[in-house]
């Protein structure tokens, strides 16, 4: 279920959709693959989908004039997109493969709940927002619950054994080292006034995981003490941060706050953590779970290749 939950978050962060409740005119055709015809609003959605999380990814909004070249690739890779969920569509009645309509509902309901948790009307607000209808969601839900029934039906029978998983521990001891570092925790704040009452509160003996959790608004530390992990000189981190962290002692708390492109930060350095190196036995089953995730990726990606190579496809873009 996280890996559908995930699915959804895409789609419902990158989705601008076409209109709900009113009358439509025909959408024309675009495309027809094995006989089954495609239209322009299809395509149009999978278009958006797909320019939305690269625009959010890169932090860029593309301009239609001077970034013809990027959106011609993002509209050509929507175009096989929309193919491709009609192939698995196709071969899913092929292999008599069916989506149970509770596991949708369930879905659904979870995805309420979750929308409804912080405000009661959440869920209807991101409908709205999005002029998305609730059977569009369904359609969404239920195409990526295919997508998983016929990736599992193609790939069950693989296995990764313990022999591979050693292999590529050896060829890869790098991955599996810990270069170290400081212990960081933070609290994630809009304003820096706000910091910095959050310090004065901190430097009155204030808990700072208590604090973290009433008003950081980093969803993934919030929770956790406002603790970050193991931060160094290789760690992933704007900047400002990663340098403000660093040149902490332990125990210490910054005394200014630190803005980031995210911010206002507070943050405590804990414990000096020394360098290590995780042994195969450490690491053997995950190692084993993330090869076999991959070894499934690549045999289900080819064979949706497979299936588009061989399909009867009339383009019907002008």
């Amino acid at each position: 279920m996280k890996k559908l939950t995930g699915f959804l978050i895409l789609i419902l962060i990158c989705i601008a959709a076409a209109g709900c409740g009113a009358k439509e005119q025909p959408s024309p055709d675009i495309a027809a693959i094995n006989g089954t015809r495609i239209n322009q609003k299809a395509l149009d959605q999978q278009y958006t989908i797909l320019k939305t999380n690269y625009e959010n990814q890169l932090g860029v909004t593309l301009d239609e004039t001077k970034d013809q070249e990027t959106i011609g690739r993002i509209k050509d890779r929507a175009f096989e997109e929309v193919l491709t969920k009609e192939l698995v569509r196709q071969e899913a009645a092929k292999q008599g493969l069916q989506v149970n309509p509770q596991e949708v509902e369930t879905a659904l309901e979870t995805f309420k709940q979750n929308q409804n948790a912080g405000q009661s009307d959440g869920y209807q607000k991101i409908l709205d927002q999005l002029q998305m209808s609730e059977s569009d969601l369904r359609a969404e839900i239920e195409i990526s619950l295919l997508y998983q029934l016929l990736e599992g039906k193609i790939t069950g029978d693989l296995t990764v054994s313990e022999a591979e998983a050693k292999a590529y521990y050896q060829e890869n001891q790098a991955l599996f080292s810990d270069p170290g570092g400081m212990r960081i925790y933070h609290i994630l704040v809009d304003t820096e006034p706000q910091a910095h009452e959050l310090i004065g509160k901190l430097k009155q003996g204030a808990d700072f995981a208590a604090l973290a959790a009433q008003y950081s608004k980093d969803p993934g530390s919030k929770d956790q003490g406002g603790d970050v992990g193991t931060v160094s000189e290789t760690t992933n981190f704007v900047p400002e941060f990663k340098q403000a962290a660093l040149a902490l002692q332990p125990g210490e708390l910054s005394p200014n706050p630190v803005k980031s492109q995210f911010g206002y930060h507070v943050i405590k350095a804990g414990q000096k953590e020394a360098a290590s190196q995780r042994s195969f036995d450490e690491v053997k089953a995950q190692l084993m779970n993330q090869l076999l995730a991959e070894k499934k990726g690549v045999a289900f990606g080819n064979y949706l290749q497979q299936l588009r190579a061989s399909a009867a496809l009339e383009d019907l873009r002008k």
